[in-house]
């Protein structure tokens, strides 16, 4: 019986120190370790999720730097006026979007004028899911839009980021005074992209913004041309506009293993582009990735809870 019973303790307790000896290494490789798309991925999808302390925590703003790279280099970069023929058209028309560790979808909305910026309730105080959003406007499809700060990490989608305009309006934000991501509409039905002040916006006509980034198609060119964007791989959201005014809503699914991982915005920026967009930013993405359509959430928010609660949406009227 011993002969038996021993075996069995010892590789037991090999298999048992072996896992903790992982579980306390593993992390330390991962971040401090030879391999950089790993160490670029992993510190990139903490720093743009609800709990960058992780990281912070170990690493300096420069060594973070390093690590995923600067996005704020195209500040500079103006857009082209876009002119397109408006189009009376009601349709909208939802793709399958498959890539090698993801799922999600795109939707195309052909007149970009039925397009508006949406709110929770009490912005100031609680956010919404993006379905109630879009049923209390009575909206077809939404999509999450703006960022949110979240001092707490509770992720109850409260305190905007940034600006909100809607119908050519400041809701929150008209105030800032240095110059600020937007992701917008001009009263035109022109896809806005870019870091701008109030008074640009207000010389461009925005009639529907939120403050996000970064920018990823400007003038019909990538702006990621060197790395994956340095955000790591995670559920994404995005938007973006042909040049003859169709709008595009993506949504990414991910941290979802044996479904869908996630996507980098370089994936984004790829699937848009292969999609025709001229212009094209990313949106609030995570646990926030959520596509609305015909009454029901079309993907799979990647929150344990179901939908998020955030401040905005895109929605479509």
């Amino acid at each position: 019986m011993i002969r038996l019973v021993l075996p069995t303790n010892i590789y037991m307790r090999f298999l048992v120190l072996n896992l903790a000896f992982l579980i306390v290494t593993g992390p330390l490789v991962v971040i401090f370790g030879p391999f950089a798309n790993i160490k670029r991925s992993v510190v990139g999808a903490i720093m743009t999720s609800r709990h960058p302390q992780y990281i912070t925590w170990l690493l300096s703003d420069r060594q973070i730097k390093d690590i995923i790279g600067d996005n704020t280099n195209h500040a500079n970069i103006r857009q082209q006026a876009l002119k397109f023929t408006k189009r009376e058209d009601d349709s909208l028309r939802l793709i399958n979007i498959t890539g090698g560790r993801f799922k999600g979808y795109l939707l195309e909305v052909p007149n970009p004028m039925r397009v508006k910026v949406a709110t929770a309730r009490d912005i100031q105080e609680i956010g919404d899911t993006v379905s109630t959003i879009a049923l209390s406007h009575n909206a077809i499809a939404a999509i999450n839009a703006g960022g949110f700060y979240d001092p707490e990490g509770t992720g109850t989608g409260r305190l905007p980021w940034g600006i909100i305009i809607r119908d050519g309006k400041f809701l929150v934000g008209g105030d800032i005074k240095d110059s600020i991501d937007v992701v917008g509409l001009t009263k035109s039905g022109m896809l806005v992209t870019g870091n701008h002040t109030v008074a640009e916006m207000r010389a461009m006509n925005v009639a529907e913004a939120v403050t996000f980034g970064p920018s990823l198609i400007i003038n019909g060119k990538k702006l990621i041309t060197k790395g994956d964007g340095g955000w790591g791989i995670a559920p994404r959201t995005a938007i973006g506009q042909r040049k003859d005014g169709t709008l595009l809503f993506l949504v990414i699914d991910g941290r979802q293993p044996g479904y869908s991982i996630g996507a980098t915005l370089l994936d984004v920026q790829n699937i848009l582009f292969e999609q025709g967009a001229y212009t094209a930013a990313n949106l609030d993405g995570g646990s926030s990735a959520t596509l609305f359509y015909n009454g029901k959430v079309i993907n799979k928010p990647a929150d344990m809870l179901g939908e998020r609660m955030v401040p905005t949406a895109f929605i479509v009227k």
